[in-house]
């Protein structure tokens, strides 16, 4: 009975909330918004990952040359060393927390759908990258 109604005994972090009687109403509406949300996180790290896979594919179509160049193959190395693992992270953590909800919403348990730690260590982690990325850019074109 606890899976069917979700209790407290049975969904992990729902202690504050009161016992149901009846089985929480889970409306189409909820399924399309959390794909939505998984969508737009796949986008973003789509975007990361295609803008330092294109420096990196771009700092190569030269002939080797060094000449016209403002920041530094270096530079751009580890600008994509960087930004394709933050990108692959950003479509894990997707990915997880689609699924958790996705079960949360099939098995109609009352669960916490709101995420506070996630979005903000991504948002910290990709601000510090872009400015290591800035401070780097900074001291090739003044060196």
């Amino acid at each position: 009975m606890d899976s069917l109604f979700g209790t407290r005994y049975h969904t992990v972090g729902a202690e504050l909330q009161l016992p149901r009687k009846v089985p929480m109403r889970v409306e189409p509406k909820s399924f399309f918004a959390n794909e939505r949300t998984f969508l737009s996180w796949c986008s973003m790290a789509t975007t990361m990952g295609g803008v330092s896979s294109a420096m990196v594919g771009l700092t190569f179509s030269r002939s080797g040359g060094t000449e016209g160049r403002v920041i530094s193959a270096r530079t751009v190395d580890m600008v994509s060393a960087v930004y394709v693992p933050l990108a692959i992270l950003m479509v894990a953590y997707a990915l997880f927390m689609y699924n958790s909800r996705s079960s949360f919403m099939r098995k109609k348990q009352v669960g916490f759908f709101d995420d506070t730690v996630g979005p903000i260590t991504l948002a910290v982690i990709t601000l510090i990258t872009l400015v290591a990325i800035t401070v780097m850019a900074f001291i090739d074109v003044v060196l």
